[in-house]
């Protein structure tokens, strides 16, 4: 290139990640500031006390405590369950499983009310496996008694986080070069020792960087806390900001509470981050896969493998299917015996009056599908602004990167937080708070879209952009003609992660939305809270389609860059 087209490439590429990266300030630092202001802020002026208050609070602290051990539990549970998994899923060949690998994504398409929902019908009293178990072994009560305690928590955050670890765990497994493997075998080690003193210690690093990303998950839990805790003895960090702020109206005590998580949750994400330079260091990730698919030699190996398949497709699918089974059954009394129906899509959809929050179905759908819209349109072009000059290696892109994770540092309680006292200094009518509601969502949904979007960007070969602007082409014209169309992937992709992102959102939108704001998500809320539960499996089932299109879509867009 010459100098004069390069000078236009470099000043195009620095102008770029302008737009976004303002409006990502905007967005994310004005309401974190309203956030914490108000921990300052006090009847007497600007003072430290209430900070103070908090900070050395003995209930702060035993709810920091419970935060923590809850989601220390729940992680080493999910990395238990997850690590058969991971075995069988890089070292061998089996039937289903490419169906497993895609399902290990699930969880970052899902909802957590739909886990919540999934659990209460699958799991309860009266769910499909106690049902189930009951009609085998004839018995007169349900013999799985756990919703609305601490085992309910654990198990909702194992179903959630363990295909997240068998993804990351798997996939890195099974790019590990395998020579030292074969060179211990070759000299006579067991199969046992050589995985305990070789594999075992080259794993860890991609084991402890998955642990710790489920570790912040469950952290930072909400929807699942609150639903299947079962009581204040289960309160976190996140469900107490909330309880402070919309029930007590205690939006100091929010504040503080806030800070405070917010400085717990960026030593864990530093943390995450030296896990994450620790797996980078630890091996010489192969591009390919240098294991050798084989199936199960022995008849025993067969039988495990197929057992942890089918409990694994049970366990992940089992909640799932049961909400779109329960949505077509109803009762024509309260004490009657179900059947099939179409009587919540009816109310849903309108065609007959809805009852109780069923009345308010078809609105909340609306209003979800269209702030999901919103959100997936304006959020795809401001994260791609960003990964233009992300892409680029050096200290000023690693800084850009740092800021374009910045949502991820603070909960979604935390933001619906500052949003709400903005909606309460606004104080417009409903149509601001749906448009606060889209702004929350965008926020969420950003840093999920760059990471999508930035890997594919990183892959795209440099020549490509050097011979459009060697022939002629402005930088303008080579982005839209030439990068565009080869990331035409990973944008759609972002693109349904962003609407499944919103439609799924609830933590933010039930922090800072009042009753006359309704979506989707908030009316299941409802719903199961007033035990109207084949009300919430019909929207519930709305959700489950819209993330198996994400699902498929990302899965294709998966294809087709590979084929590229």
């Amino acid at each position: 290139m010459t100098k004069q087209v390069g000078g236009e490439y470099k000043g195009f590429y620095k102008a770029m990640p302008a737009p976004g990266a303002i409006v990502l300030l905007v967005l994310f630092l004005v309401p974190l500031f309203f956030t914490l202001s108000s921990a300052f802020l006090t009847e007497e002026g600007f003072s430290f006390s209430r900070i103070r208050q908090t900070f050395t609070s003995a209930y702060t602290v035993r709810i920091l405590l419970f935060t923590l051990y809850q989601a220390a539990l729940s992680t080493l549970f999910s990395v238990l369950v997850a690590l058969p998994g991971a075995y069988l899923l890089a070292n061998y060949s089996f039937r289903g499983r490419r169906f497993i690998k895609a399902l290990t994504t699930v969880p970052f398409v899902i909802p957590s009310i739909l886990v919540v929902l999934g659990f209460v019908i699958f799991f309860g009293n009266n769910g499909f496996l106690n049902r189930l178990l009951m009609k085998i072994f004839s018995l007169d009560k349900p013999p799985i008694q756990i919703l609305y305690s601490f085992k309910a928590i654990i198990l909702a955050h194992t179903f959630f986080n363990f295909p997240i670890v068998m993804n990351l765990v798997s996939t890195y497994w099974e790019h590990m070069d395998t020579h030292c493997e074969m060179a211990a075998w070759t000299l006579g080690a067991k199969k046992w020792e050589t995985f305990r003193s070789i594999t075992l210690p080259r794993l860890l690093p991609s084991v402890i960087s998955a642990a710790t990303l489920v570790f912040l998950f469950c952290y930072n839990s909400f929807a699942i806390i609150l639903v299947l805790g079962g009581g204040p003895q289960y309160t976190t960090m996140e469900v107490e900001i909330y309880r402070l702020a919309r029930t007590s109206m205690d939006i100091g005590g929010a504040a503080a509470l806030s800070l405070f998580s917010i400085l717990v949750t960026s030593v864990l994400l530093v943390w995450y981050n030296k896990s994450q330079k620790m797996l980078a260091r630890s091996e010489a990730y192969n591009t390919s896969s240098t294991r050798l698919p084989k199936k199960p030699a022995t008849l025993t190996g067969k039988l495990l493998a197929f057992f942890y398949s089918l409990v694994t497709l049970l366990f992940i699918l089992g909640p799932l299917v049961s909400i779109v089974v329960r949505s077509f059954m109803a009762s024509s009394t309260r004490s009657g015996t179900e059947s099939f129906s179409f009587k919540w899509y009816a109310q849903l959809f309108a065609l007959e009056r809805g009852t109780g929050h069923m009345g308010s179905a078809l609105e909340a759908l609306t209003n979800s599908l269209l702030i999901a819209s919103l959100v997936a349109i304006v959020t795809v072009p401001i994260a791609l602004t960003l990964a233009t000059a992300i892409r680029k290696k050096g200290f000023a892109s690693s800084a850009l990167e740092l800021f374009g994770m910045l949502p991820m540092t603070v909960s979604s309680v935390i933001i619906g937080l500052g949003y709400f006292l903005i909606s309460n200094s606004i104080r417009g009518g409903v149509s601001v708070g749906y448009t606060l509601v889209v702004l929350a969502h965008m926020v969420i949904a950003i840093p999920f879209v760059l990471r999508t979007i930035l890997p594919e960007y990183r892959k795209m070969p440099l020549s490509y952009i050097q011979s459009s602007l060697t022939l002629g082409a402005s930088p303008l014209r080579t982005f839209f003609l030439i990068e565009i169309p080869l990331l035409k992937g990973a944008l759609i992709t972002g693109g349904m992660f962003a609407f499944a992102l919103s439609m799924g959102e609830i933590t933010a939108t039930l922090t800072l939305a009042n009753s006359a704001i309704i979506t989707l998500p908030v009316i299941m809320y409802r719903l199961i809270g007033s035990y109207n539960f084949q009300g919430a499996c019909a929207l519930g089932s709305i959700l489950i389609l819209v993330c198996s299109i994400v699902f498929l879509v990302s899965e294709l867009a998966k294809g087709e860059n590979n084929g590229r």
